[in-house]
């Protein structure tokens, strides 16, 4: 066979010819003469090698498709010759083989054609002409080749051709039998058949991107058209359109072995581009379409689905059979499986049966979504529904609403439309059934004038029975009901979800299964079509209001009703028990959704018969029914639960607890929507201040829990949100519901007393409900009396569980005695709630007057000897267990040995409290709210004894034996805190705790900071700094858990409380603590410093100073010898954490200098040592963060000295010492000086800048020298030694010069500042200019020594004389003047411009002079508007004498002129535009206020005002910072007219009322706050000139109530109102009466409150 040799001749050939299919301008045939014959003895070689490259795969083809080929002229004509002949005498042919041959033939030709269609050369060849004689072709192409064959003639050509051979196959197909399916394969997947759909799509792209390219050609695309219109007719379209349809939903599997052209599936993606380009050209009507096309291509994709379906069924029962023969195979193997017993492998057996079954039904049902069309069928499908969206608007409103909400097409439409699940998909479907079903001019008042829009249908739950179906009730005739089309939609959906018959379930089960299979996919366009109806009503509110519409409850009841009625069948068919419509669950939820967004239904709308509230209700119950049907949706479920509390509480109020019970049972699966469903409701509740009914249904909730899961109530603790809004309810709580929710609570625990898991979430609801409580003088009493009333029912059942008969006289061992599980977690449960309930009974007794603290304070924990049940003694339980733990002499050895043993890093201490592990948590926050408890009382004490003024001091007072027990008990808090590890440790990463869960012990300590801090010793402050650093320094990175987080959050939180920095006993010791830390704890260093660095500590003490600056000293020192040591062997991660923390010790170093308080007479030798350790920087890198750390402390060891100077002069004399010794010599030995530079530079900044607050004039005592005189000689010293490094360093001009530079700088400064200099030093500083102004001058030189020149010309400019001296008054000018022309428009340099101000300040005329000429006479120099103007606002703010100002003067009015050019320039960039305006506002400013300098004409000032004007007529959109940047700015011009020129403005107010009236136009416009409040200030400015200006107010008054009838928001009328009063108040009555004159009647009535508001409380009546 012809194919089976191709194929072998293809395989032996190789891959080295696969370029013959597509031969470039080297492998072409030069000669157009060749022979005929010998151009196809070399086909069947191309054909091969395109047998080669068509058959790889998908990559490689679009690979090669890809590449740039060019094509030969001569060639491309003799295979189009070919494809003609072969096309016209392949009718004539007889013979066989010689038709094999020309098929051959045929296919090579066609094969070439396409392949010159799809590649990407120019759509042009050259001619032969110009080819010849040039075997360079392909580097010197002629640019005018003359054009022969285009892509648009081989199109051409292959059209008709391709489309002929379809349509005999469109023949053939439907000529063959419909059940012989090989038949119809047959037509489809032969190779000249594939070629065909291969050539007409390529041929449609061509032709159809040409149409579009050549619009403007009218010639090319007429021809165009008439190809396209020739050869498809709508005959040939309404043959061709669905076989192309049915051949991309075809099966990609071949039989046929001679297809080696393309992929498998390519005729498939070539069929449905065909059928993208012919529905375009489609011209059938709307009706024929929805029946035939698009009947077609759902039924072609529901085949596709079901295919899939079957393979996933097949591949899972082959799974399941798997798993039983693995199983059954290890009988063979050992026996394993027979040692089972039989239940266990029959229940594997029928599992996996089950299993399979379960998919199967679930699959045959047509109610999975996972099958994914390949991409070519979507094509399909959106260009179908592209073309009935395009048929829509000349089709006839009411034929295509029927056809749309037809139950033949809706279906349809909801599987077309789960085919294309993305944002365009999602939209065409969306507007299909928009401008379908509820076109706002069609149907909107169809539906609008329904009769079943006027009532709101009964929801009728219909259960299916197996009786005999009943007949159903005939609809009476002659009624007055009102029908319209619209209803067909209502009618359609109901037919759709009808629950079917008995009958019908036993004799049409085919048929009802494709009735469910059809529902559930319309139900999925519900949604849709409620958007739609809902956005359309709104829309057509919105219309409607301009002229007095409908109102929006109105609107509201139709949107409701429209979903009443299109839902109701849907929700029937939910509701009832045996139609499986679990789907539709999530179309109901977001419909619910929809009414809630768009207002449909308010409880204060109303409702006369509450049947808007009935069907709701309805509903409500349903979906709660719904809870044990439909188990697995449960976002659908929750969410539809939200939605009905957001709509009215009273829809779940009387199902709570069921809603409750089965949220809590989804919240272990961290469902975000659980978590909002229970703060909805929480939240709800709060506001109708009926918290108490969510508690009351969260207790009842207990008894449902059982029928979803067990133990999920407490999983309300675990959300945050839900917990803080209970806080905040009972925070709000009336005071009358404090006692039925306490009741509660107490009940509650008394009751379920047994149930432990109940009553732990009982006792820590109740907790949190005492936290939030708000104790105050009113409810102060009521308060203590329910913690009274607590204390004796539920505290004694909870510390009396399991004993019944207890002798109270050992309480004390009550605990140890019993080891059952429920005892110690009720005990656990007791101290908890008891230690809460001492918390609140403190806080009321805080608000009682003339307690007694005996019987009163300590009553709350004692016995009480009138109950029966004789309970527990909790205050002697809790003495007799601190007394056990603390008052021994184990814990004494702990308490002196364990900070030692802890720095030296010997591991903690073991503790042994006596308590068991379970309530030490409960016993520590027991002990910490008796510590607050007594605390109050030993106030109380306090006063009583300072009132009996007692002699006799051997008695030992009540205070003090209170204040023993109070520092007991935090021995006692410490003591349990350390018997676990301090801060994080690796062992929490195990744990699954949570915040209300864990044990914590010093989370409660650092919550009661304040409090049990009176009573600490300094061991307990150091501990607990030692946990806040350990905790602090925790990084969140580390995978640990709950606890070690809520710790580290406890920390950060103390970090931002102020009142944390205000406690001594903390804060004394902080400093101390922390450096220790940080030199023990290598990992939390530079945390830890960094945060005492930044801490707002008080001064330290004398005697703790040099102490604490050893230890922060010794720690640098380790940290700066292990730096150097990472030079070699370390990764650069390690290096820069080393140097972090190097940084964060010198910040540190650096702030303890600055508040340390020497003791007299101290040795200098720490500060020596200090000193050689700061300034030995030769061996680090140039870093600049740590070299900024390091100058920041050696500048403050600088302000020390100088500090200390009047009684030792020594230091200051060490520092210099050490300067010179250090860097001055390390400068001239050092290869990279720029370190000791950078040191260096920051001494002498600090010298300078101390030098000009006069801080260097103190003298020592005793040699009476100043520290002037000390600094400036040291300071000269240092330039003689380093000048020439420091020049020949800046002569480099590199980007590490810039710091010597600024060395330079400072050094110059100091010396020309102060008298000191010499020859030499004028001669270095103007060598330094020289070399400045060349650094500045050269291009693309480093942003750095930019900088760092700006600086020089800045800082030496605050000495100008000396630089003029050096320089010269015109180049020190020029030079500053250029470099401030070189800084970008936008940005101010201020070290330049204020260089330029001192510079002005200083010069003379002939200065000015050179200022002015440099810049309007620069020959070939452009200076800019804004340029200029900035220059020129420096000068005139900067001159002073009368002489400079009568020299500018002469130039004002050019200026001037030039400044209008600012506000003209036209850009589109907002912040030049921005800048421009606040230029020109500064300068013009300053001009108005110097009338010294220019006094304004009014024809100027009119000039001003007109130039302003379009600035508020912009019509681009801007953005509104800079919007309200250009309103001030200009604000600011205007007030200044106003201010100073305002008798100039008397004869010409025109222009400045006209930019007033586009101001207010503007404000009126954009209504912002800030633009009112200036426009107000404006307004009262002209009240002083109300007799000239009165009349000229009535316009601005006019345009506000103008505005005021045209609509205004009350927001922007509140804004403008004090403008408003200010106007009103310049006119005067005449001016009021013509105003009410000119206003219309509807006018008058809106404007008469703001004028009565002016009357009332902005008028002055002549009265105080």
């Amino acid at each position: 066979m012809p194919g089976k040799r191709r194929r072998n001749r293809s395989g032996s050939s190789g891959g080295g010819e696969v370029e013959a299919l597509a031969p470039s301008s080297a492998t072409v045939v030069t000669s157009s003469s060749s022979s005929s014959s010998k151009m196809l003895r070399t086909k069947k070689k191309k054909k091969i090698d395109a047998d080669d490259a068509i058959t790889t795969s998908d990559e490689t083809k679009q690979t090669k498709k890809m590449k740039r080929v060019e094509f030969d002229h001569d060639e491309i004509v003799t295979y189009i010759s070919e494809f003609v002949s072969a096309t016209k005498s392949s009718s004539v042919v007889k013979d066989d083989d010689k038709l094999e041959k020309k098929k051959l033939d045929l296919d090579t030709v066609i094969s070439y054609l396409i392949q010159f269609l799809q590649t990407t050369t120019t759509t042009t060849t050259t001619s032969p002409a110009a080819n010849e004689n040039s075997k360079d072709i392909n580097k010197h192409k002629p640019v005018s080749a003359a054009v022969y064959i285009t892509k648009e003639d081989v199109a051409t050509l292959l059209l008709p051709w391709s489309v002929s051979r379809l349509m005999r196959m469109t023949s053939a197909a439907s000529s063959a039998s419909t059940n012989d399916a090989e038949s119809e394969l047959k037509h489809g997947d032969d190779e000249i058949d594939v070629l065909a759909w291969a050539a007409l799509s390529s041929s449609l792209d061509i032709i159809s991107s040409s149409s579009s390219s050549s619009s403007a050609a009218d010639g090319a695309s007429s021809s165009n058209e008439s190809l396209l219109s020739s050869c498809f007719p709508q005959s040939t379209l309404n043959r061709l359109v669905p076989y192309a349809a049915r051949t991309a939903f075809s099966s990609s599997q071949s039989s046929s072995d001679q297809i080696h052209h393309y992929h498998s599936n390519s005729h498939h993606e070539t069929a449905s581009i065909v059928y993208v380009h012919l529905v375009k050209r489609y011209k059938s009507s709307f009706d024929v379409v929805c029946k035939t096309l698009l009947c077609d291509i759902d039924s072609l994709l529901s085949k596709c689905r079901r295919e899939n379906d079957d393979l996933i069924l097949a591949k899972m029962t082959k799974d399941n059979a798997d798993k039983v023969a693995s199983e059954r195979a290890k009988k063979e193997r050992g026996g394993d499986f027979m040692d089972l017993d039989p239940f266990s492998r029959d229940d594997l057996h029928l599992s996996l049966i089950e299993d399979s079954n379960c998919m199967a039904e679930i699959i045959q049902s047509g109610r999975t979504n996972h099958y994914s069309p390949p991409h070519h069928q979507v094509s399909v499908v959106r260009a179908t529904l592209e073309m009935i969206y395009t048929m829509m608007p000349n089709a006839n409103p009411k034929r295509l609403f029927t056809i749309l909400c037809s139950t033949e097409v809706m279906p349809r439409l909801g599987r077309l439309s789960s085919a294309v699940k993305d944002v365009d998909g999602d939209t065409l479907i969306q507007n299909i059934l928009w401008d379908g079903l509820l076109h706002p001019v069609h149907h909107m008042d169809g539906f609008r004038t329904m009769s079943d829009m006027k009532s709101v249908p009964k929801l009728e739950i219909r259960v299916q029975d197996l009786g005999p179906e009943q007949p159903k009730e005939e609809k009476k005739e002659g009624g007055s009901s009102k029908t319209c089309f619209q209803a067909g939609l209502f009618h359609s959906v109901r037919k759709l979800v009808a629950i079917p018959t008995m009958s019908e379930l036993v004799n049409q089960k085919d048929e009802v299964m494709k009735g469910d299979y059809d529902a559930i996919f319309a139900v999925q366009l519900l949604p849709i079509i409620v958007h739609g109806f809902f956005e359309r009503v709104r829309q057509h509110a919105k219309q409607q209001s301009k002229n007095g519409g409908s109102t929006t409850e109105a609107d509201a009841k139709l949107q409701f009703r429209f979903w009443c009625r299109l839902m109701q069948p849907v929700l029937e068919a939910l509701f009832s028990k045996e139609y499986k419509a679990d789907e539709v669950l999530n179309e109901i939820s977001q419909t619910l959704g929809l009414v809630l967004q768009y207002d449909a239904y308010l409880p204060s709308y109303s409702d006369p018969n509450e049947e808007h509230l009935a069907f709701l209700q309805s509903v409500a119950n349903g979906i709660v029914g719904c809870i044990n049907d439909y188990p697995t949706k449960d976002e659908a479920l929750v969410t539809s639960f939200c939605n009905l509390t957001l709509l009215n509480h009273r829809l779940l109020h009387g199902q709570l607890s069921k809603v409750i019970s089965y949220t809590c049972s989804r919240l272990p699966n961290k469902n975000k929507d659980a978590r909002k469903l229970l703060y909805t409701l929480v939240k709800t509740y709060r506001e109708l201040r009926a918290v108490g009914d969510v508690l009351m249904a969260t207790r009842e909730a207990f008894a449902n829990e059982t029928q979803y899961s067990t133990n999920t109530m407490e999983n309300i603790l675990l959300c945050n949100n839900v917990v803080d809004s209970l806080a905040l309810a009972y925070q709000s709580c009336p005071s009358g519901q404090l006692k039925e929710i306490w009741n509660l609570f107490d009940g509650w625990i008394v009751e379920s007393i047994d149930a432990t898991s109940e009553v732990s979430f009982a006792v820590q609801m109740f907790v949190v409900f005492i936290k939030s409580i708000r104790c105050d003088k009113q409810n102060s009493q009521g308060l203590r009396s329910l913690c009274e009333l607590s204390m004796n029912n539920s505290i004694p059942k909870l510390l009396g569980y399991g004993e019944d008969n207890k002798d109270s006289e050992s309480d004390e061992a009550y605990a140890d005695d019993h080891d059952d599980e429920d005892v110690h977690v009720h005990m656990r449960l007791g101290l908890d709630l008891c230690g809460w309930l001492v918390e609140l009974h403190t806080r009321s007794c805080f608000w009682i007057d003339s307690i007694t603290v005996d019987t009163e304070s300590s009553f709350l924990l004692t016995s009480s000897t009138n109950d029966d049940m004789n309970r527990l003694n909790v205050l002697a339980y809790l003495r007799n267990s601190a007394e056990n733990a603390v008052k021994t002499d184990t814990f004494s050895s702990w308490k002196k040995s364990f900070l030692d043993t802890y720095w030296k890093g010997k591991g903690e201490n073991e503790v042994d409290v006596g308590v068991s592990p379970s309530l030490r948590g409960s016993l520590q926050r027991l002990a910490l709210h008796r510590v607050h408890q007594l605390h109050s009382m030993i106030y109380y004490c306090n006063l009583e004894e300072s009132e009996a003024n007692e002699n006799d001091s051997m008695v030992e007072s009540q205070s003090e034996v209170l204040t023993r027990e109070a520092k007991m008990l935090v021995d006692f808090s410490f003591y349990i805190a350390c018997s676990e590890d301090i801060g994080p440790s690796d062992n929490d990463a195990t744990k699954e705790d949570y915040p209300l869960s864990t044990e914590s012990f010093w989370v409660p300590i650092a919550q009661s900071l304040s409090i049990w801090s009176h009573y600490s010793e300094q061991f307990h402050s150091e501990l607990f700094l030692i946990w806040f650093f350990t905790s602090l320094c925790f990084s969140s990175s580390r995978t640990v858990g709950q606890i070690s987080q809520w710790e580290h959050s406890t920390s950060i939180a103390l970090t931002r409380d102020a009142s944390f920095y205000d406690n001594d006993t903390i804060m004394s010791p902080l400093i101390n603590v922390g450096i220790k830390f940080a030199l023990h704890k290598s990992k939390s260093t530079s945390t830890a410093l960094s945060f005492i660095a930044s801490a707002p500590v008080e001064l330290i003490e004398c005697s703790d100073s040099t102490m604490i600056l050893r230890d922060i000293l010794d720690l640098d020192i380790l940290l700066s010898k292990s730096l150097r040591q990472s030079e070699n062997g370390k990764d650069d991660d390690y290096k820069l954490r080393l140097t972090k923390t190097l940084c964060s010790a010198r910040y540190m170093l650096a702030r303890l200098l600055s508040i340390a308080v020497l003791p007299s007479g101290f040795s200098t030798s720490l500060f020596t040592r200090m000193l050689q350790h700061l300034l030995s920087s030769k061996d680090l890198d140039f870093d600049i963060n740590y070299l900024s750390a390091s100058s920041n402390a050696i500048n403050e060891c600088l302000s020390l000295c100088i500090d200390y100077y009047e009684k030792e002069d020594v230091l200051l004399q060490e520092f210099f010492t050490q300067i010179s010794s250090n860097l001055v010599d390390d400068m001239k030995s050092s290869k990279t000086p720029s370190t000791q530079a950078f040191l260096l530079r920051g001494v002498i900044r600090k010298i300078n800048t101390l030098n000009r607050h006069n801080s260097l004039a103190r003298k020592n005592a005793s040699t009476s020298r100043s520290v002037f005189d000390t600094c400036a000689q040291n300071v000269l010293q240092i330039y003689e030694s380093t000048w020439q490094i420091i020049s020949l360093k800046i002569s480099e001009a590199n980007r590490s010069s810039f710091i010597e530079l600024l060395l330079a700088s400072e050094l110059l400064s100091f010396l020309g500042s102060n008298a000191m200099a010499s020859t030499e030093v004028k001669r270095s500083t103007r060598e330094l200019f020289e070399k400045v102004l060349i650094i500045q001058n050269s291009p693309q030189q480093e942003a750095e020594m930019i900088t760092a020149c700006n600086y020089f010309l800045s800082i030496m400019s605050s000495t100008p004389d000396f630089l003029f001296e050096c320089v010269g008054q015109k180049r020190v000018l020029e030079q500053v003047l250029n470099a401030i022309s070189l800084s970008p428009i936008e940005t101010d340099s201020q070290l330049l411009e204020s260089s330029f101000c001192s510079l002005m300040q200083h010069t003379d005329v002939q200065g000015l002079h050179t200022a002015t000429s440099a810049l309007l006479n620069t020959e070939g120099i452009v200076r800019s508007s804004t340029f200029l103007i900035r220059m020129f606002h420096l000068m005139i703010s900067s001159i002073k004498t009368q002489e400079q100002q009568k020299y500018i003067a002469g130039y004002c009015e050019q200026f001037l002129l030039i400044s209008m050019d600012l506000l003209r320039e036209q850009s589109s960039d907002m912040q030049r535009v921005v800048h421009n305006v606040g230029l020109f506002s500064k300068m013009m400013t300053t001009l108005l206020a110097k009338k010294e300098l220019l006094v304004l004409s009014g024809r100027e000032i009119a000039m001003v005002c007109s130039e302003m004007n379009p600035l508020f007529h912009r019509t681009e959109k801007i953005d509104v910072a800079c919007d309200i940047s250009v309103f001030v700015s200009c604000s600011s011009v205007v007030a200044s007219l106003i201010a100073h020129y305002s008798k100039q403005l008397y004869g010409c107010p025109s222009p400045i009322f006209g930019l007033l009236l586009s101001m207010l136009t503007n404000v009126l416009h954009t209504g912002s706050k800030k633009k009112a409040l200036e426009y107000s200030k404006l307004c009262e400015l002209l009240i002083p000139h109300k007799e000239i200006f009165k009349k000229h107010v009535v316009g601005l008054i006019l345009c506000y109530i103008k505005a005021l009838s045209e609509g205004m928001s009350p927001a922007t009328k509140t804004k403008l109102m004090p403008s408003i009063y200010a106007l009103l108040d310049v006119c005067s009555e005449f001016e009021t009466r013509q105003i009410n004159a000119m206003i219309d009647v509807p006018s008058k009535t809106l404007f008469a409150p703001v004028f009565k508001s002016y009357q009332k409380f902005y008028q002055y009546h002549g009265q105080a």
